[in-house]
C-alpha cells in the first residue's frame, strides 16, 4: 500500500512538474510572441522605410550633366543655366526665344499654350530637314541623332509650363513633338549651338 501511495504521490509530483514547466513554456510564449510581432513590425517598418526613400523624389540625386526636366513653378527651377530659351509649343508649331546659343548649360522653359497635350525632344543631328529618317508618321529618334533630353507628353498638357535643363555642346539641335502625327505636321525646329 506505501508503495501505491508513493507511485501515486510521484505521479502527482510529475504531473504537477509537467503543468509548472507547461505554465513556464506558456508564460514565455505568451512574452516572446509579442516580441516576434514587435521584430515582425520592426523590419516591415525598416522595408518599407527604404523603399519609400528610394521612391521619393527629394532622395534621388541627378548627375549634373544629366537633362531634368522640372516644373517652372516649384523651387528647382531656379538654376545656374547659362542660357534660358522661352519655348512655346501651339498645335503643330515650336517658337523658340532664340534659335543660336553658346555652348554649355541651357534651360528650355517651355510652356504648351496649345489645346492639345504636346512633348519636346531634344535630338542633336547632322542630318538636314530632309534626310530625317521617318517611322511612319513619326521621326525615328533613334537613327535622327542623339536624344539629349524629353519632356514628355504626360508634363505638357495644355497651359502647363515645364523646364528641361540639358549641357549643350556645340552643333545642330532637333526640337521636336514626336507624338503621332505631329513632326509630319510641322511641330519641329533647329537650334543651333556654338
Amino acid at each position: 500500500m506505501k508503495s501505491l501511495i508513493s507511485s501515486r504521490d510521484d505521479r502527482d509530483r510529475t504531473s504537477k512538474n509537467a503543468n509548472q514547466q507547461r505554465q513556464k513554456i506558456n508564460a514565455i510564449a505568451l512574452v516572446c510572441k509579442p516580441m516576434k510581432t514587435s521584430i515582425k513590425f520592426f523590419f516591415l517598418t525598416a522595408v518599407v522605410s527604404l523603399l519609400w526613400a528610394c521612391g521619393n523624389d527629394t532622395a534621388q540625386t541627378t548627375p549634373a550633366n544629366s537633362p531634368t526636366a522640372t516644373n517652372s513653378n516649384s523651387p528647382n527651377a531656379t538654376s545656374t543655366a547659362g542660357t534660358k530659351i522661352q519655348v512655346t509649343a501651339t498645335e503643330m508649331k515650336f517658337q523658340l526665344s532664340q534659335s543660336t546659343v553658346p555652348a554649355g548649360p541651357v534651360e528650355f522653359e517651355t510652356t504648351n499654350k496649345g489645346k492639345i497635350p504636346h512633348e519636346m525632344v531634344v535630338i542633336k543631328t547632322d542630318l538636314p530637314l530632309d534626310k530625317l529618317p521617318l517611322e511612319g508618321d513619326k521621326l525615328d529618334e533613334d537613327k535622327a541623332g542623339k536624344e539629349i533630353g524629353e519632356i514628355e507628353e504626360d508634363d505638357l498638357k495644355s497651359g502647363v509650363t515645364k523646364t528641361l535643363k540639358v549641357n549643350l555642346t556645340p552643333g545642330k539641335y532637333l526640337i521636336v513633338c514626336n507624338l503621332p502625327g505631329h513632326f509630319k505636321a510641322g511641330m519641329r525646329t533647329f537650334l543651333t549651338v556654338q
